[in-house]
């Protein structure tokens, strides 16, 4: 078996950004994150979206992750599902932390 020796979290090339996909499946439904896809431009970001997630949906958004930012009240929890274990991120832990989990 091989060894898992490259980094998995490396900075994207000069070419290519990360796009947040959100899809819609019937239009009385909420948007719903569903992953991401890397592309150089919206265009290919979203050829690869619909390929991927699209096939019963309605609608689909694409927004830059870059551009994307995540809030949580204080009082919101990640739990990990095990008992007594509190997974509350600080604010300033979540504000550090980017959509990958990677420090800034």
């Amino acid at each position: 078996m091989e060894e898992f020796d490259h980094e998995v979290d490396a900075p994207r090339g000069a070419t290519s950004r990360e796009w947040e996909v959100f899809v819609r499946e019937d239009t009385a439904d909420p948007l719903t994150h569903v992953g991401s896809v890397s592309a150089p431009s919206a265009d290919i970001a979203r050829e690869q979206a619909a390929s991927l997630f699209a096939r019963t949906a309605v609608t689909l958004w694409l927004c830059p992750a870059d551009e994307t930012h995540r809030y949580q009240t204080d009082a919101a929890t990640l739990g990990t599902g095990k008992t007594g274990d509190d997974a509350t991120m600080s604010v300033d832990e979540m504000e550090s932390e980017t959509l990958r989990g990677e420090n800034r």
